[in-house]
């Protein structure tokens, strides 16, 4: 079957040419009696963002389905589990409960009748940010594609993940069918934006791409659509963050997200509290801020974060628990979890619950809800970059601190990834001085060798 490949940098419109890709086929009639498209993704956040764009698009009329790899993985073990070997099972057993489905679910597309199954159903099949894909997830599409259409997008300088060798997975797509490059960037058209995002793929001095102005000592890196500036905040003057950051949104029109690397750093977490309800004033009387935001998290983080400040006891009744989680019940998850526990109380007599099943309850809500988009936001939004992936906002704020980690290869793509998320402008705040010379903003510093 023919595979086209979408490849280009950030903002280039992989996404966009995708969907219209599919669009193009589906017109063709590949989409007979009974099939449907099927878009497949890594993470959840990109399912339900490709499915809203399919949904805008008339051509596919409904007809087709957004799931993760790891959700098509288990039906396909799941629906064909007859044609599991002894060794295929020890295999995936071996792994991860992710990984396990997955590597299963390959071992079965190697199969002849299996493809031919997935393509009754799913003759035309979409994968974006491909270049996320491990081995086991790159086997499962190796395995759809002699017999599915397949359209599929990526940027191998946008994987995220630390020490992963993308050389294999790039040059099977490029070799697996038609490769289109996409070089015009349409995310924005701020120069200055443009320009460091490119030094930084490139890895070049952001700083030689910018124009230094220095005010009171401090020295600030601007162009068009973006401005560089470090601030020496420490956990005991954490103020000087604070200050910076609201200083930034005051200037913006419009929504501000702020991405970070590290959402644990405390000084970063220390600033954003102090955000929250913090009014500062310039010297001409003016006031800004405060500043209200959202924590846009991981699923399980968030469930987390709802339960963090309640003692759950190892077991109690469902009248306790009702007690003690009812003045959190205006959250929609633990409101879900009490109306679990009364079904499970009225229809199996159920009438204690222990502390892992609350939890679980709680996580199976927010995990249910961030799949149908609901998600409670107040004010900015504040996330890592690595959660910001394949999204983009009018104004981006990245706070990046001592405490990001990984090879200097790795902190340059965290830090494309936050830059490229903004459509209007981008201000890049480094927690600390003197760090502006190293990567992963800038080369790293070679050493001559003077002795003798």
């Amino acid at each position: 079957m023919t595979f086209d490949f979408f490849e280009g940098a950030a903002g280039t419109g992989k996404s966009h040419n995708l969907v219209g890709r599919a669009g193009e086929i589906v017109q063709d009639g590949i989409l007979g009696e009974g099939h449907r498209l099927l878009a497949l993704t890594f993470m959840n956040g990109a399912r339900r963002r490709l499915d809203a764009r399919l949904g805008e698009n008339s051509a596919f009329r409904r007809r087709f389905d957004c799931q993760t790899f790891d959700v098509f993985a288990r039906t396909v073990a799941a629906r064909r589990r007859s044609l599991i070997t002894p060794a295929m099972q020890a295999q995936a057993d071996a792994l991860s409960e992710f990984d396990g489905p997955c590597a299963l679910a390959a071992g079965l597309l190697e199969n002849e009748a299996v493809q031919k199954w997935v393509t009754r159903s799913f003759p035309l099949i979409l994968v974006d940010e491909a270049q996320d894909l491990d081995e086991h997830r790159m086997r499962v599409l190796q395995g759809l594609s002699p017999s599915c259409r397949i359209v599929a997008a990526a940027d191998a300088f946008q994987c995220l993940h630390n020490g992963r060798d993308t050389a294999p997975l790039m040059g099977w797509l490029e070799g697996a069918g038609q490769t289109h490059r996409l070089t015009l960037v349409r995310r924005t058209t701020q120069q200055g934006l443009l320009a460091t995002a490119l030094a930084v793929r490139q890895r070049r001095d952001v700083k030689s791409v910018l124009t230094a102005n220095t005010f009171n000592n401090r020295t600030t890196w601007n162009g068009a659509g973006f401005r560089l500036l470090d601030a020496p905040a420490t956990n005991a003057n954490h103020a000087l963050l604070t200050w910076a950051i609201a200083n930034d949104i005051a200037q913006r029109q419009g929504p501000v997200v702020i991405l970070t690397p590290d959402a644990g750093n405390a000084i970063i977490r220390a600033a954003l509290n102090t955000l929250q309800t913090k009014q500062h004033t310039r010297k001409n009387g003016a006031t800004f801020g405060p500043y209200p935001h959202t924590w846009d998290r991981h699923d399980n983080e968030e469930a987390n974060a709802l339960l963090a400040d309640i003692a759950l006891p190892e077991t109690a009744s469902c009248a306790d628990l009702r007690a003690l989680l009812t003045p959190l019940a205006g959250h929609a998850p633990i409101a879900q979890a009490l109306n679990r526990m009364d079904r499970l109380r009225r229809a199996h007599g159920q009438t204690a619950f222990t502390a892992t099943q609350v939890t679980a309850f709680v996580q199976e809500s927010v995990r249910n809800r961030s799949r149908m988009g609901f998600r409670q936001q107040r004010g900015h939004l504040v996330m890592t970059i690595q959660r910001a992936k394949n999204r983009e906002f009018p104004n981006v704020i990245v706070l990046w601190p001592h405490t990001a980690t990984g090879s200097a290869e790795h902190l340059r793509r965290l830090l494309y990834n936050g830059i490229t998320r903004a459509q209007n402008h981008c201000t890049v705040i480094v927690l600390g001085q003197n760090r502006l010379s190293a990567p992963p903003f800038a080369p790293r510093a070679v050493v001559q060798d003077r002795s003798g």
